[in-house]
């Protein structure tokens, strides 16, 4: 049962025939409910779906970092700020053939927005842990010193992900992260963001591979 708002000519929420009304993001949304097709699906619609599984695994678990990392940029599109990092990584991000398509990590990004990202970034196993750096950049449109740095690690040995969240700031130029006994050492990729204060402004992600000892 669908249920009127401000009369018969407002707008509705509920079922309706074939279209649901609902509310979304403060806007009154009509969409047509699902057909059942008995066609047989094409391959180029099997490995559509293969590719929006792949990145939908790969993002999931980095669901509220990306919250924050793509907001900037979904709320002028009228897109929920995951959707649009599922939309960009799907259409940039997947190489190879179906049925063996996988992420182009070189091409995936966790971030997305105007402020300066990390250049001249470097990556590699020591004694220590996993030693980065990167230049300082500060005052290069509208860099500052304090912009906070976060680090998403995904480690090909676990298929997990290992998230260092405000860890330093870009004007530290380096830092020395530990990692657990089940990826020291491992092949991972690193993907460097940089935030304001208050996350008013983000950086698109840089990547960098980072290959087993």
């Amino acid at each position: 049962m669908a249920v009127f708002k401000n009369g018969p000519n407002g707008s509705f929420s509920g079922k309706v025939g074939s279209v649901v009304g609902y509310k979304w993001k403060g806007l009154d949304v009509i969409r047509g409910l699902p057909r059942k097709s008995h066609k047989p699906r094409s391959e180029a619609r099997l490995a559509n779906e293969q590719a929006m599984k792949v990145i939908m695994e790969a993002l999931k678990p980095l669901t509220v970092f990306i919250r924050t990392s793509f907001r900037n940029v979904a709320e002028p599109l009228n897109m929920s700020a995951f959707n649009l990092a599922l939309s960009l990584n799907k259409k940039q991000a997947i190489k190879g053939e179906y049925p063996h398509l996988e992420i182009d990590w070189s091409q995936f990004r966790t971030s997305q927005g105007n402020l300066p990202g990390a250049e001249a970034v470097n990556a590699e196993w020591t004694d220590g842990g996993l030693h980065i750096s990167w230049q300082d950049n500060s005052g290069a449109e509208d860099a500052y010193g304090s912009d906070r740095l976060s680090i998403l690690i995904y480690s090909h040995a676990s298929g997990v992900w290992q998230n260092f969240l405000n860890e330093t700031t870009r004007d530290a130029g380096a830092c020395i992260l530990p990692a657990s006994a089940n990826w020291t050492g491992t092949e991972i990729e690193v993907f460097l963001t940089f935030m304001s204060f208050g996350s008013e402004r983000v950086s698109d992600s840089t990547h960098v591979h980072v290959a087993a000892e």
